[in-house]
């Protein structure tokens, strides 16, 4: 009965003359719209932006042209303008762009590439991009942008990476600490005034980073035992260990007996296995009557409150 009245209603509607016209175009318009829908939907999603082959094979050939330096100086800029509007308004494009160009087996990132990647960071607003992704409340993004961030020169991103150092989530303070050092050239003045305690883990990966610095560090060494603050003392006499580096007999003697005894031991227990025998046995003196009488020694206290100093 119902599908009738329906029936009846149409063929009313149709034997007039505006019926006729009015409902065809509204059948037209709404399989257009359902059309457009499909195909917008389509391309605004950030999964179709990358897997578009034309992506990878544009972002191929540009970086092709670009570092092979194919074109002068207003053909760069054209091609990277044409670039960035055509592809780079996804947020997945964008992490695509920064996995070619700035991961650590990425064959663009060296020093003699440094200028011309600068200048991709700034004219396709990367920089902003991985603030941002380091702002994620997803750890494995964080991770991954950090090793972006040590690529690119900012005091921005000095900032940021410092921020998650310091304040960040315990799960991401030790990667964002070794990301930190090495956008401060391995100087790790930071160590000095870090405000949370390292594990001999941590200090571990911390001295793995500098497995090709060993000779500047050997040079430095010697500088940085002048301080005084016991964790970074810690750090410098495992660097010492790990990369058997040379430490004068008085400096040895100055921190084996340090007025924190937790460090004394330490500095003994680090330094023992590659002393010259001579000085060791004085040291093992030192041992006997006073270290080994002693609990096995806790990690020493961090600074704090020094977040201020880290930035500048």
């Amino acid at each position: 009965m119902r599908a009738y009245t329906l029936l009846s209603f149409y063929q009313q509607i149709t034997a007039t003359d505006w019926g006729a016209v009015v409902l065809p175009v509204c059948a037209g318009l709404a399989v257009l719209y359902m059309v457009y829908a499909f195909f917008f939907r389509t391309k605004s999603s950030p999964e179709a932006v990358v897997d578009r082959p034309e992506l990878n094979v544009a972002l191929s050939n540009f970086l092709s042209g670009y570092f092979a330096e194919e074109w002068d100086t207003v053909e760069s800029q054209i091609e990277i303008d044409h670039f960035k509007h055509t592809f780079l308004d996804q947020a997945e494009a964008c992490r695509l762009v920064l996995r070619k160009l700035l991961a650590p087996a990425s064959p663009y990132r060296n020093k003699a590439n440094l200028p011309k990647l600068n200048t991709l960071v700034k004219e396709w607003n990367l920089e902003a991009f991985i603030v941002k992704e380091l702002s994620s409340t997803n750890e494995t993004v964080k991770v991954e942008t950090l090793e972006y961030a040590k690529a690119v020169p900012s005091l921005q991103l000095k900032d940021t990476v410092t921020q998650l150092a310091f304040y960040g989530a315990e799960s991401i303070r030790i990667p964002a600490l070794a990301s930190l050092l090495e956008l401060c050239n391995y100087q790790p003045d930071t160590l000095r005034i870090y405000p949370h305690t390292l594990t001999k883990d941590d200090v571990q990966q911390l001295v793995a980073l500098y497995g090709h610095q060993t000779q500047w560090v050997a040079e430095q060494l010697p500088t940085w035992l002048e301080a005084t603050e016991p964790q970074f003392l810690w750090f410098c006499l495992a660097l010492a260990q790990e990369y058997k580096l040379p430490v004068e007999m008085r400096t040895l003697q100055q921190l084996a007996f340090h007025a924190h005894k937790s460090l004394g031991a330490i500095a003994i227990h680090l330094l023992d296995g590659y002393l010259q025998p001579e000085s060791q046995d004085a040291l093992q003196q030192y041992r006997k009557r006073v270290v080994l009488e002693q609990p096995l020694p806790e990690t020493p206290p961090a600074n704090t409150n020094a977040l201020q100093q880290a930035i500048n």
